[in-house]
């Protein structure tokens, strides 16, 4: 794992500034950010550290213009008493004697069709598994900060990569280059921004996607946990939100309806007036998609709850995880329909009772010698509660049960006309099962 420093170098003649990362950290006057962050930023890295410029080729290219060469701005008086002996970007770097590697890598301007994406591929290749990178993008074409943010996703997923900051020098706060010519080198002092927290929202909308979508919610946990210095209303709020997005995390992770439970109705921008803090922007803006999804969960009825995870499931191609929470459901109904109360042992009872009710066991066959006794004394109620269900929604039941038991054992199936025939059952059995609770 290495610390990887990535630029782009533009073609400007480039007037002298100092540069101010913070109080403690401000650049002797430069022409090139580059070499302000170096100072800066760089100054403590070791040999497997890298300083990497990207620079266009051609006559017209940065290399020539400003790596090899750099010329300095012809109108800027103060900057020529100051550098006396211009010299590129390579050498400026040279001077500053890091002991990390330092490195130009050519590449294309991006004006033909392929190019961008080979730009893309030179920075791919110079980075390894888990380096941290930091990255400038204050020069070059326009385009180039467009790359950033999709490549820092993809090098996240393929390399994993750990995004320090993005720094970009805002020297035109200083005003028009024809008017800072004429100001002091002393008086040029140009903020150095780092705009890590802008890629935030793109870890807020990932993370959130990944809630919604695939039921994890480690990463926007880990989203809440990072918000720093807030208010205590702000946090105990965050800490409610944390538990309920864990405990509908564990329930789809662990096919446990009874998860769903969530303790509080999050109401996150009802509690917390979001936008007086402009940091969490993101959240504010994502609240009610995650709010609206805590809060379809039922606090007391397992079978809604067991119903919209199913449905859930379906709609997110899990179509085992959805036989499961179903069969379970149904289950849990089926107990409570036949007052069977709380012992765990009645759940393997279900299925051969329902069996009998339908003609596919007699009812003499049952063989659990530790539950034979109460199961005589009881067969017969059990099976009078079984009037009030129509005769096609046990045999679905049945159904639902083999299914599982095929797909979880990996058995030979027609997966496809289980897939299409499931809703079917579904909507079978809320309307002549289930709604009628």
């Amino acid at each position: 794992m290495a610390k990887i420093f990535i630029s782009f170098l533009g073609t400007n003649p480039y007037l002298h500034c100092k540069y101010k990362l913070d109080e403690e950290n401000i650049s002797e006057p430069v022409r090139y950010i580059q070499e302000a962050l170096a100072q800066i930023v760089c100054k403590d890295w070791k040999k497997e550290d890298k300083i990497l410029i990207f620079a266009t080729n051609g006559e017209q290219g940065s290399i020539k213009k400003n790596w090899e060469n750099g010329e300095v701005n012809k109108f800027d008086e103060f900057g020529k008493k100051f550098e006396k002996e211009p010299t590129g970007l390579k050498d400026r770097l040279e001077k500053l004697n890091l002991s990390s590697q330092i490195d130009m890598i050519p590449i294309p301007d991006g004006m033909k069709d392929g190019e961008i994406w080979k730009i893309i591929e030179e920075i791919n290749n110079q980075i390894e598994i888990e380096d941290e990178l930091y990255f400038d993008i204050t020069h070059s074409f326009r385009y180039i900060p467009m790359i950033i943010p999709p490549l820092i996703s993809f090098l996240k997923i393929t390399k994993n990569i750990i995004l320090k900051t993005i720094y970009y020098g805002a020297f035109e706060t200083l005003g028009f280059p024809k008017d800072i010519t004429s100001v002091e080198l002393e008086k040029r002092e140009a903020p150095i921004r780092e705009l890590k927290e802008l890629y935030k929202m793109i870890e807020w909308a990932e993370a959130t996607t990944a809630f919604l979508k695939f039921g994890s919610g480690k990463d926007l946990i880990e989203q809440l946990d990072n918000i720093k210095s807030m208010p205590k209303k702000v946090n105990n709020s965050m800490l409610a939100l944390k538990r309920n997005i864990e405990k509908v995390d564990n329930a789809l992770k662990y096919n446990n309806i009874s998860e769903f439970k969530i303790k509080d109705n999050i109401k996150i921008g009802k509690k917390i007036k979001l936008k007086e803090f402009p940091n969490l922007f993101a959240l504010k803006e994502l609240s009610p998609k995650i709010e609206g999804y805590l809060n379809q969960w039922d606090r007391e009825d397992d079978i809604k709850n067991g119903i919209l995870a199913t449905k859930w499931c379906l709609e997110n191609d899990r179509f085992a995880q959805a036989l499961t929470f179903y069969q379970e459901t149904l289950i849990t109904y089926f107990i409570s329909l036949l007052e069977m109360g709380d012992n765990k042992s009645y759940r393997g009872l279900i299925n051969f009772i329902i069996k009998v009710k339908i003609g596919e066991k007699n009812k003499n066959e049952f063989s659990n010698n530790a539950m034979k006794e109460e199961y005589n004394q009881n067969i017969d109620k059990w099976l009078n509660f079984l009037d009030k269900i129509d005769n096609e929604s046990l045999k679905y039941f049945v159904k639902i049960s083999d299914w599982r038991n095929i797909i979880n054992h990996a058995k030979k199936s027609n997966r496809k006309n289980m897939i299409k025939e499931f809703p079917n059952i579904l909507e079978h059995i809320e309307k002549h099962i289930l709604n009628q609770r």
